[in-house]
């Protein structure tokens, strides 16, 4: 296991899966890439305006959440990628792993938008289904 992918949205689920990815990167010396994907808004309710300025509050937000993240992880002893992508968080996910063929995804039960009602959010439901490598979701 050479290339670990953790998805990463704010939440304390995803804070949970990041531990779990770095503890497995750091066991095996792999490298691990932390992905947040600031999702499209699709409320039709919005104006085009109000939809741009909540999209850059949460780009700004993804933003800072990645650096706490990067000053957190800066000093280990492995390989460690940020990437922030826009669209839709699960396929963002999956396309993301397809191209760096990475031999993990680590997900979160639920994330930041999610709810708790569920046993498994949306898009790591969507990941597991889909996903061409193993998917390990952190409950």
């Amino acid at each position: 296991m050479q290339r670990i992918l953790v998805a990463h949205d704010g939440s304390k689920a995803s804070d949970k899966a990041l531990r779990k990815a770095l503890e497995i990167a750091l066991s095996m010396n792999s490298s691990l890439t932390v992905l947040a994907v600031v999702p499209e808004l699709y409320l039709t309710e919005l104006s085009d305006a109000d939809r741009q300025r909540i999209t850059e509050v949460l780009k700004r937000e993804t933003e800072e959440n990645m650096e706490r993240i990067r000053k957190s992880l800066s000093g280990k002893p492995i390989e460690i990628k940020f990437l922030i992508r826009e669209g839709d968080p699960a396929e963002k996910i999956l396309e993301t792993a397809h191209k760096m063929k990475v031999d993990l995804i680590v997900t979160g039960s639920h994330g930041k938008h999610g709810t708790k009602k569920f046993l498994i959010g949306s898009v790591s439901a969507k990941v597991v289904e889909y996903s061409k490598c193993p998917v390990l979701v952190v409950k």
